[in-house]
């Protein structure tokens, strides 16, 4: 932050309606590659099993979770046959989960109020449904190591009785709303104390390179770095969304660096060559990375607290 203020008080140039300056700087203080300033609190709703406020520049989310009894009817409309598969009968030990987002009047300048049937909301309520179903999946393999060795036991008996019910808020919207509700859930669900095969991260950058318009492109001739300037930016704020566009790559995360990651979700605002959609999803998944190990030391430092509280 110091840094972007010393960028900002420094003299940067914006050319009229640019997004980035002639020195090769955001609004914000950012290069290309820079990810915003994260922020992750736990435990800031009293009541869940697990919630978390997640920060990232300016867009704000808060998501809770919470872990209650299923009840007679939906257990009986759950209940599986006796002739499913293996798969399906592994599957059906993950906990049913409910989800609903509310997206507040005041998170955007427009000060419009979205309703359940909005089409944002919804689409919102399906990534991140789908978002939580892969960190619950009973049939990932660190679950099954788990009931191999007999510590997964009871949460897969567990799990066959309870609903886990997510709620979601949007604050603040100033671009990249979808990954940092992906990250606010993954950080709920986490610090649940819930049996997850793995944690599902998110990232976005622009769709578009930048330097395509004429303006952008006379700039950056004037610097002499017209190909090095074409460059997607990582994790855009509401002006950069915009102006060009966003794709956003949801992907699992797994201790072990050595698995590779799977990619749960992909969401693209704009139309891609296939080499630019695969240099777009490159882009994102370095940016997954930083946001995975960001996540993993934030609930490693708030459950070694909390053992270290129970201890004493």
């Amino acid at each position: 932050r110091r840094e972007c203020r010393r960028r900002e008080g420094a003299g940067v140039t914006m050319a009229s309606g640019s997004i980035m300056s002639y020195e090769g700087l955001r609004q914000d203080g950012r290069r290309w590659n820079e990810l915003r300033r994260m922020q992750c609190d736990l435990g800031v709703v009293s009541g869940a099993d697990g919630s978390c406020s997640f920060t990232c520049g300016r867009t704000k989310i808060i998501a809770s979770c919470f872990v209650v009894p299923l009840s007679k009817q939906k257990a009986s409309a759950a209940r599986v046959p006796t002739t499913a598969t293996t798969a399906a009968a592994a599957a059906s030990t993950a906990p049913r989960v409910e989800l609903r987002v509310s997206w507040l009047p005041f998170a955007t300048q427009e000060r419009r109020e979205r309703g359940r049937t909005d089409r944002q909301v919804v689409d919102l309520e399906g990534k991140l449904k789908q978002t939580a179903c892969a960190m619950l999946d009973a049939s990932s393999a660190v679950f099954q190591k788990q009931t191999a060795s007999g510590r997964g036991s009871s949460g897969a008996a567990r799990g066959n009785n309870m609903e886990v019910q997510i709620k979601v808020a949007v604050l603040q919207a100033d671009g990249g709303v979808r990954s940092c509700c992906v990250n606010a859930v993954t950080c709920a669900i986490g610090m649940a104390n819930l049996v997850c095969g793995c944690l599902v991260v998110s990232c976005g950058c622009t769709a578009q390179q930048l330097g395509r318009t004429l303006r952008e492109t006379r700039m950056l001739q004037s610097r002499g770095e017209e190909e090095e300037g074409k460059r997607l930016l990582l994790d855009p704020n509401g002006a950069e969304t915009t102006k060009l566009g966003e794709l956003s790559l949801s992907v699992t995360s797994a201790a072990d660096r050595r698995q590779f990651q799977d990619v749960v979700s992909i969401n693209c605002e704009a139309k891609l060559t296939p080499e630019e959609f695969e240099e777009a999803v490159e882009t994102c998944a370095e940016g997954c990375r930083a946001v995975s190990k960001f996540l993993r030391r934030k609930l490693l430092d708030y459950m070694t607290k909390v053992a270290t509280i129970s201890s004493h």
